[in-house]
Parts: structure tokens; C-alpha cells; sequence
């Protein structure tokens, strides 16, 4: 018979219970390993998910404004087109008039007082009221001044055009993302 030690019957048993907690030890470190693998593989295919939808909706929010901005430049261009063709009327209708005051079709006339009619030597009782008018007493202006009065009367006009363009350009502006 082989005779065992009594510290050996002692020994087996711890080593084999050692093993074991070792045995339990590497296989939950493994279970550990593949739960963060699998932990992380769900999280990116979240995160790949919600990156995908992002950037799928900054795609239709880039495509929307970009329409939207076409919108405006075609509107604006609309708008500059008029505004030249007013600009174009303005100044043509200003050139007819003065070629009207130098050809002699066109006179500016103002109203002027009595008491400088009588200084001039000109009666100052006024006719009575012909063909339609009030029959008071008029100077005519000379064709510089008529000119010039035309001209600053174009400016206005030129102004009056532009404000109002300015503001079709806020209105387009303000209604471009309804």
C-alpha cells in the first residue's frame, strides 16, 4: 500500500479548490470580456443609427434652405429686373420732358403775386377764369430752371423707386422661410 502524508490528503483538495477558483475566475473574466464586446457592439450600431439619422436630416435641412435661397435670388432678381426697367422709364420719361421744355412743347409755370405784377408794370386785375383755370397771374419759368426742376423731380422719382424695391427685398427676405 502506498501511504500518503497526511499533509498531502490536506493538499490535493486546496489545490484542486484553488484550480477551481481560478477555473470560475478565467471564465468570468472572459464573460466580462465578451459582455463589453457585445456592450460595445450595441452602443456603436446606436450610435451609427443615430449619426445616420443626423445626417440624413441635415441633408434634407441643407436641401430645404438651399431651395429656399434659390427662391430668394430668383425673387431678388425679379425685383432688380423691375427696378431697372423703372429705373429706365424714370430716366427716359425725364429726357421727353426736357427735349418737350427745349423744344418749346413743354413750359413750367408758377403763380405769382399781384403786387409783383404791378412792380413789372403789368395790370394787376387778374382775367376771369378761362377755359377751365383759375385765371391767376403765372411767370414761366426759364429752361435751365424747368430743366433742373424735371431733373430733381427724376432724382425723386429714381428714390422713390429704390425705397420702394428695398422694401419688396424685406418683404422677400422675411417671407422666405414660410
Amino acid at each position: 500500500m502506498i501511504l500518503i502524508p497526511p499533509w498531502a490528503k490536506i493538499l490535493i483538495p486546496v489545490l484542486l479548490a484553488v484550480a477551481a477558483v481560478l477555473f470560475v475566475y478565467a471564465y468570468g473574466q472572459q464573460q466580462f470580456g465578451l459582455g463589453e464586446k457585445a456592450e460595445r457592439a450595441a452602443w456603436l450600431a446606436r450610435e451609427t443609427t443615430d449619426l445616420r439619422s443626423a445626417n440624413a436630416k441635415i441633408k434634407s435641412l441643407e436641401e430645404k434652405y438651399r431651395q429656399q435661397e434659390h427662391d430668394a435670388a430668383d425673387a431678388i432678381a425679379v425685383i432688380s429686373y423691375n427696378y431697372q426697367k423703372e429705373l429706365q422709364h424714370v430716366k427716359t420719361e425725364k429726357e421727353r420732358v426736357i427735349a418737350g421744355l427745349r423744344g418749346g412743347a413743354f413750359r413750367l409755370r408758377i403763380p405769382v403775386a399781384a403786387s409783383v405784377q404791378a412792380c413789372r408794370g403789368i395790370a394787376s386785375e387778374a382775367p376771369a377764369s378761362t377755359g377751365g383755370r383759375d385765371g391767376g397771374a403765372r411767370a414761366e419759368l426759364s429752361v435751365e430752371a424747368s430743366e433742373f426742376l424735371v431733373g430733381l423731380a427724376s432724382e425723386a422719382d429714381e428714390v422713390t423707386k429704390q425705397l420702394g424695391r428695398c422694401q419688396d427685398i424685406i418683404k422677400a427676405y422675411r417671407t422666405q422661410g414660410k
